[in-house]
């Protein structure tokens, strides 16, 4: 018993590091990005709580820290994270707690509960993935609902503004316009015991929601890019005026169809602006996303709805560092099922992944998409590249008509 709780023990972040790391980041995002906290909602509230934040971008577990200053929170991040020799270094100094992504991670709530134990605070991202379209990625599992009545503290909601248009996770080049993140209290230890776990999960949801482009359209703020439109399209695959998918190409302000030659740029409000007196467009890629999303649910509805793409196979074995080559071959995406069938170590072999037991899949934008099966997580690097982001929309609406869907109202 005692070498239980001695393992669910987590280190307070590195105190040194902490307050060297925020100054530079305080000042280069205040200075650079535009950045702005407001927590006059936050008044007379001290630790144990829970943190939720929003996932907008990048740059959201400084935006976060830097909002909270000078409170250390103790982040949950994806486990996978700690396959990096250095981020595993650099995350156990910090007392970040490692947490596999949509399982039921028994280990890692105990940890979290021992630090609000300890009257420490917990910071989390409920959604999981990243913003593909300046909107809430993913959906935030019930499960946060059922963590917040375990921990049994007050909860603090942190939404940032504009946090998409800065740094979307489809480039690796940052935009320099505004920042503007707010701090709340969303709920009290006495209201967590009288609510039900429903109505906790909405008030979560809610206080989390956030829309780059609905805010970008009100407010018009210039973001300074010298390559606004590089990388664009690891989201948007399908062109608007002839329909082929996957020939959208970027170069800086620029995106246009290899197929038909439709052009658009991307001005310096992160709107797309015709190129052409003929160009078919949407003005911003929310709208082109929801464009893209209503083609998938139409392709879904037939029974016979298939994806195929050739791909490598890579998997996270344990006690080594990154990801190994597994072997090459072919995965199929249906509306049952995704099957890989290919080589493994060698020998032919066929994986196959329930989609029933398959909330979402975590992606890197011109990279790679993931997989998993309990604790295991296959890694599918596609030849071509540029299909991944129609793979993750189609798994997302696959999951949401015929499994398990998530909605809430978010007006």
């Amino acid at each position: 018993m005692l070498g239980n709780k001695l393992n669910n023990k987590v280190g307070e972040p590195n105190v040194i590091l902490f307050h060297i790391v925020y100054f530079y980041v305080k000042l280069y995002y205040r200075l650079i990005y535009g950045h702005s906290v407001d927590k006059s909602d936050l008044v007379d509230i001290k630790p144990p709580f829970l943190v939720v934040a929003g996932h907008s971008c990048w740059l959201d577990y400084l935006i976060t820290a830097v909002s909270m200053y000078p409170l250390r929170m103790n982040y949950v991040a994806a486990y996978n994270f700690f396959r990096s020799r250095l981020f595993k270094a650099l995350f156990n100094i910090m007392g970040v707690i490692p947490k596999y992504q949509f399982t039921n991670d028994i280990g890692a709530v105990k940890k979290m509960k021992s630090v609000t134990d300890r009257g420490g605070a917990v910071a989390i991202f409920p959604n999981g993935c990243l913003s593909n379209d300046g909107r809430p990625g993913g959906f935030a599992v019930f499960g946060i609902a059922k963590l917040i009545k375990f921990l049994n503290v007050p909860v603090i909601a942190i939404r940032t503004d504009g946090g998409y248009l800065t740094r979307p996770r489809w480039t690796k080049h940052a935009r320099y316009g505004r920042l503007e993140t707010k701090v709340s209290q969303i709920l009290s230890a006495n209201e967590i015991s009288s609510l039900t776990e429903a109505e906790i999960y909405d008030r979560v949801i809610r206080a989390l929601a956030f829309d780059d482009y609905k805010w970008q359209r009100e407010r018009m703020i210039p973001y300074k890019s010298r390559k606004p439109a590089e990388g664009v399209e690891f989201v948007l695959y399908k062109c608007p005026k002839c329909s082929s998918e996957f020939t959208l190409r970027s170069e800086g302000s620029r995106l246009y169809c290899t197929m038909c030659g439709n052009s658009v740029r991307m001005d310096k409000y992160f709107f797309f602006q015709p190129d052409k007196e003929d160009t078919v467009f949407f003005d911003g890629i929310d709208k082109w996303y929801d464009y893209q999303m209503e083609d998938i649910e139409k392709e879904i509805e037939s029974p016979d709805f298939e994806l195929v793409a050739k791909t490598e196979l890579k998997c996270a074995e344990p006690g080594k560092y990154g990801y190994q080559h597994l072997g090459y071959g072919t995965v199929c995406l249906t509306r049952e099922a995704i099957t890989y069938t290919g080589t493994v170590r060698g020998k032919n072999d066929k994986l196959v992944y329930p989609m029933k037991n398959i909330p979402m899949v975590p992606y890197a934008a011109g990279e790679y998409i993931e997989v998993a099966k309990g604790s295991d997580i296959s890694r599918f690097v596609f030849e071509d590249l540029h299909k991944q982001i129609k793979w993750v929309m189609a798994i997302r609406q696959i999951r949401d008509r015929y499994f398990e869907r998530v909605t809430v109202d978010m007006e």
